[in-house]
């Protein structure tokens, strides 16, 4: 028996238990994730539902409404895109493995979904830690990068020796200056995290997407509960650095992280990851996913700065797919027109969709768009 469903997140019940029959799921894949997403005007959340026999996959996007998206009226209105939460989204599914002809059935329903709600592509970020591409392979295609992991499975001591020498000296010294690291578990240091972050991205130049609101750190505390972990390096009585962790399934994500420029000089994050693995060991989680860079380089400076704590990196894969050709075709080439008129330049040569990139006047330079 066949049986398809799409779930919104006013039917969260339904939501968790389709993933409660997942062989595995990430915190990312949550009904309160989505529904904090949409709080934040990323789009309306679905999952999709697919059910044949004992086997069963869903893939959570987010749609976003086309119309007037540069403040132009669509010549077709009631278009949409697909994309996912800001993480590691994708399909999970009830088994390790799916037979290729369920596969092929569910992506051809995916695919008449997608097309009655006039879905014209998908973009969609996927878990470095689960196997999903097997499931989207040949709808669109996949740009790959790495992330980084601590197998928390191995002793302390273990782990410690595959973290660069350099950082384990510099680590030493932190906590010879008095740095200190300490879990913020009732979220006194919440506002002055948000604050940090802000910093942060000032200082790297962050698109304003990336400004989360206090009010999304609140949300996200409540919509997680104890499933997030706040961690506060103290210098001299002051907070210097700060990261949000989330666990689920084993999984401890670093989910978000931020240093004062002032502290920049001591690196007091190296200190932060190095209490934290430590912390998620003894709480018998198996792997501390560091996540990626800024950009798909294998040069990218965040990189490498996270590759520092391990030598295990995964393939991370970004889906792109284009459902109804000539109404995406149709959208880039008119953003194109209206950047011409405008005089305005895309800010990334490759980025999906084209008519989604974000723009600035063609007299800005390279390195000011270089982290939008």
């Amino acid at each position: 028996m066949t049986l398809i469903d799409v779930l919104t997140t006013r039917q969260a019940e339904g939501w968790m238990s389709a993933l409660e029959k997942c062989a595995l799921y990430d915190f990312y894949h949550l009904p309160a994730y989505h529904a904090l997403a949409e709080e934040q005007g990323e789009g309306v959340a679905h999952l999709f539902l697919y059910r044949e026999g004992d086997y069963q996959i869903a893939l959570p996007l987010l749609l976003r409404d086309l119309d007037g998206l540069w403040s132009v009226p669509s010549p077709t209105p009631g278009l949409r895109d697909a994309t996912s939460v800001y993480g590691y989204a994708g399909p999970v599914c009830s088994h390790p493995a799916v037979p290729e002809e369920v596969v092929r059935h569910f992506q051809t329903a995916l695919r008449g979904w997608l097309r009655d709600l006039r879905v014209v592509n998908v973009f969609s970020r996927l878990h470095p830690l689960l196997p999903q591409r097997n499931l989207l392979a040949g709808l669109g295609d996949f740009v790959v990068s790495e992330t980084v992991s601590i197998d928390l499975t191995f002793s302390p001591a273990a782990q410690r020796s595959r973290i660069r020498r350099s950082y384990r000296e510099d680590i030493n010294r932190l906590r010879r200056k008095g740095v200190t690291c300490v879990e913020d578990v009732e979220g006194s240091y919440l506002e002055e995290t948000c604050r940090i972050y802000h910093e942060t991205m000032r200082r790297v130049g962050a698109a304003e997407q990336y400004f989360f609101p206090l009010s999304y750190f609140e949300r996200l505390r409540e919509q997680l509960g104890a499933r997030l972990r706040v961690f506060v390096c103290l210098w001299e009585g002051k907070a210097v650095c700060a990261g949000l962790f989330v666990a689920c399934n084993g999984i401890l994500q670093y989910h978000l992280g931020a240093t004062i420029d002032d502290a920049l000089h001591l690196s007091p994050m190296k200190l932060l990851m190095d209490e934290v693995r430590l912390w998620a060991t003894g709480q018998g989680l198996r792997i501390l996913h560091l996540g990626g860079g800024i950009t798909s380089s294998p040069d990218d400076p965040l990189l490498y700065f996270k590759r520092g704590f391990s030598d295990r990196t995964h393939e991370f894969a970004a889906w792109r797919w284009i459902v109804i050709s000539e109404a995406h075709q149709r959208l880039c080439e008119e953003k194109a027109r209206w950047n011409e008129q405008q005089d305005l330049q895309p800010t990334v040569a490759h980025y999906f969709p084209a008519y989604r990139c974000p723009c600035v006047p063609q007299r800005v330079s390279a390195a000011a768009r270089r982290y939008t």
